[in-house]
This record gives C-alpha cells, structure tokens and sequence, in this order.
C-alpha cells in the first residue's frame, strides 16, 4: 500500500464509527477532534463508555456552555467522561464538580437488576482520579455517596449535569437534589437509561407529573432532560 492510499485510510478513520454493523459517518467540523480526544481519554482511563455514548457527554456538555451556571457529574469511575466535560467547558468560567464514593456501588434497591449491577461494582482510586484534575482550574473532587457530600454545591445553579449511578436510589437522590438548581435550558444527562430499569424508573417517576419529557438519545444507552 503506497504512501497516500495511508494517509487517505488514516483519514476516513478518523471520521467513522462502527456501531451495530453500521458505519456512521462524523465529519462535521469538531466531531473528528472529539472523537479523537474520545480515543485518548479511553486508553488512558480505560473509560467504560462506548465511544458514541462518549460523543453524547461531550456533545451535550459542550452545547450547554451557553447556559448559566455550573456543572456537576455525580458517577465518576476513572475520570474518563469528566475529561470529556472539562474539555467541552474550554475557556469558559464555569467550575466542575465531581462526585463518586470510589469505593463501587452502594447496596441495591428491589427497584434494580442485580444480575447488571452488584454492590462495591466500579470501585476506582481516588487519588488517581484526583491526579488527573490537578493542574486544573475550578475543578472539585469529592469522596463519598452523594448526596451526603453535596454541601459544598446546596446553593449552586447548573447548567449541565451528568449523572451515572446506575441505581434506582441514588439517581432519584441526584435528580431530587439537582433539578430544582438547574437554570433554565439546562442539561441532566443519565447513561443507563432506559438500559437499567432502576434509573428508567427513577427519570419516568420523577418527571411523570413535570413538564419536561426525558428524552432517549441516539446512542440508546443514555437519556436526557432540558429544564424548562
């Protein structure tokens, strides 16, 4: 293979996903670059998130910078998605806080699967997470089940929060604590649903009386509310 059939396959990989035997096609401006920053953070964190579920986070993130306010990820694992994040606030003034037990998951509900999730599931290291954020501004770390570490955010407005507790509890306690402080316009993104019955119960409970409606995105693995 000669020279430039290379560097023309180099470049039509950079702009494809499989998916589901599909190629999907990314060649709007910035959607290359996003996905190879995708491709970074995953061999450096071993994020879990597939790379259209990645492109999801970092889309909506990035879209939300407009909104007043800050922004919040209760579910951090290794850091991979809130190395998403930080990168779609760019230059923008916004602070980042970040919230996980880094001991796995707490005890399951009757309302959860477990045959998907167990109890202490996703455990990470703290500091290593930590490390990464470091040479960062106006990024916070927290240790501890949320929302019992939410002091330091209780008078806080958002503007886009990722959650992924997979649990039917925790995402309940998450949106009981963040929709009433989300600005108008503001994201709550969620993986799992409707893939994980505890987190599609706790989204379609909570909104089922609120005007907004919880929209399923295209990566069908994650969900989301714009607060009106």
């Amino acid at each position: 293979m000669n020279t430039i059939k290379r560097k023309m396959l180099s470049i039509f990989a950079s702009f494809v996903e499989k998916k589901n035997g599909a190629v999907l096609f990314y060649n709007r401006e910035g959607e290359a670059k996003a996905f190879e920053l995708i491709r970074k953070v995953k061999n450096e964190t071993g994020m879990l998130l597939k790379n259209d579920e990645a492109y999801t986070v970092y889309s909506l993130a990035k879209k939300a910078m407009k909104i007043e306010g800050d922004i919040a990820e209760v579910g951090v694992y290794r850091g991979g998605s809130a190395r998403l994040i930080l990168d779609a606030r760019g230059s923008k003034e916004k602070s980042i806080y970040l919230f996980d037990t880094f001991e796995g998951l707490p005890a399951l509900s009757k309302s959860d699967n477990p045959l998907h999730f167990a109890e202490s599931q996703f455990p990470a290291s703290f500091e290593e997470v930590k490390k990464q954020f470091a040479s960062h501004k106006n990024v916070f770390l927290y240790k501890g089940l949320f929302p019992s570490t939410a002091a330091p955010i209780e008078s806080k407005k958002f503007a886009f929060v990722n959650l992924d507790t997979d649990l039917y509890e925790s995402t309940k306690e998450c949106l009981e604590f963040f929709y009433p402080r989300m600005n108008c316009g503001g994201i709550i993104l969620t993986h799992d649903y409707p893939k994980a019955i505890g987190v599609k119960k706790a989204f379609d409970e909570f909104f089922e009386r609120k005007e907004e409606i919880v929209l399923e995105a295209p990566s069908r693995q994650q969900g989301f509310v714009i607060k009106l």
